[in-house]
């Protein structure tokens, strides 16, 4: 029954099929030539899936906050921030571009977002100021890597919806791995900005510091919100995010005077095309990991598995491996949604807690953003900048490096991520 249902996926990807669709054509063939199963229970696992969970809701309810914000200003002024901040580092307006992606991740949630909200500004403002421009498309795109780790992360959610967590603890999980990926990526800026001499932003005054800063409060509010809300138990995630749409909705027009009131409907109408999207892969999945459950595969693959890493350092690190695979023709909510139900029982008999498994897979995954062929924030940083795929490619890897010896760190170190989570009693 699964090699069917895999036969089938792989020979519908090869002719071209988005992977979604071959997920539901794979699930269906495999019901219609197994008399076991009905045909009928595949459209049935599919609309219950999506309207059984409330939890879900918060995803596209975030997706509009975070292009509320994207169309807001609030990048700019998120950007005068931490130029005022770290600009007058040699090559400040690389890490500028560091901590605006950090600070930006907290409000969007989207790496996508990320870059078409920061990149459209940073990459050419970094250019006149001496940097080349593959340095500062890479930099732009890989940044964006940490807006999905760092709450909150649209991800997150879908994992934590997967495995029946605690949004709350995986978003608290997300903040010091977050924090360590942007770090981790400042490293290499230090060695190339030094190397290729790039300049120093001047240092503000305490005036003009203190204005920057009363100017960006209110979109470091969103964040603040959202968080706060959760982690003292004033709303649920779902509440929270709509919250954040009323608060973006109201704010960023009084304090930044944009959005404009007839760029609205495209922003909704943009919203409403990537959560349909995301609805679309998930109903799927629920099918086709519903017919590889009826299948016993998640067994099978649980005992392969453990027979070839019995302990749990080792399997990890071959899950982290799979997903850098996976990555490289996948989107990260499609890797989270397809191999979560098969791999989380595995984690778990083998020791690994299921947040840390968690923040591990949400890293691995969101990696995949960058990696050519399909790398969707590799896409949208050669449209801004205009640079080929080959062109990017060796300026990314210094950063991608980096990232992914971040993630090793936080995989082989459970505490990293379990710390806050277990200080502000989500998890045990």
């Amino acid at each position: 029954m699964a090699e069917t249902l895999l036969i089938v996926f792989i020979i519908c990807i090869l002719l071209g099929m988005p992977i979604s669709i071959a997920m539901g054509v794979g699930a269906l063939g495999a019901a219609m030539v197994y008399p076991a199963l009905n045909p009928i229970i595949i459209p049935t696992r599919f609309v219950g899936l999506l309207s059984d969970s409330y939890l879900l809701l918060s995803a596209p309810l975030f997706i509009l906050a975070g292009n509320i914000a994207a169309h807001g200003g609030v990048a700019r002024v998120i950007i005068d921030l931490a130029t005022a901040l770290v600009g007058r580092f040699r090559g400040g307006l690389a890490y500028v571009n560091v901590v605006d992606s950090m600070a930006f991740g907290g409000i969007s949630g989207s790496a996508v977002a990320d870059v078409s909200a920061l990149g459209t500004f940073l990459i050419p403002q970094m250019v006149r100021k001496g940097y080349d421009l593959d340095f500062a498309t890479a930099l732009t795109i890989s940044t964006a890597v940490v807006a999905p780790i760092i709450p909150p992360s649209i991800i997150a959610v879908i994992f934590a919806w997967m495995a029946d967590q605690s949004v709350a603890a995986m978003f608290a999980a997300g903040i010091i791995p977050g924090l360590l990926v942007g770090l981790g990526m400042a490293v290499p800026v230090f060695f190339i900005a030094k190397k290729r001499n790039y300049p120093r932003e001047k240092p503000p005054t305490l005036p003009e510091f203190m204005r920057v800063l009363v100017k960006a409060l209110p979109a470091l509010m969103i964040p603040v919100i959202i968080m706060g809300g959760i982690m003292f138990g004033v709303f649920t995630p779902t509440e929270a995010a709509a919250v954040a749409v009323v608060y973006s909705l109201v704010v960023t027009p009084i304090f930044y005077r944009e959005p404009a009131w007839r760029d609205l409907p495209r922003i909704f109408a943009d919203s409403a095309r990537l959560s349909g999207v995301i609805g679309m892969i998930i109903g799927f999945v629920g099918a086709f990991g519903w017919v590889l459950t009826y299948s016993k595969f998640p067994i099978k693959v649980a005992e392969a598995i453990s027979s070839v890493a019995p302990h749990w350092s080792l399997f990890i690190l071959m899950i982290i491996a799979l997903y850098l695979v996976l990555g490289t023709f996948l989107t990260p909510s499609e890797i989270i949604l397809v191999t979560v139900p098969v791999l989380l029982p595995v984690a778990v008999a083998a020791g690994v807690h299921p947040i840390h498994f968690g923040m591990v897979c949400v890293i691995a995954s969101a990696i995949g953003h960058i990696t050519p062929p399909v790398g969707l924030c590799l896409f949208v940083g050669m449209a801004i900048s205009g640079l080929s795929m080959e062109k990017l490619v060796v300026p990314l890897l210094p950063f991608l490096a980096a990232i992914v010896v971040t993630l090793i760190i936080v995989a082989m170190l459970p505490e990293v991520t379990l710390f806050l989570p277990r200080l502000l009693g989500f998890t045990q």
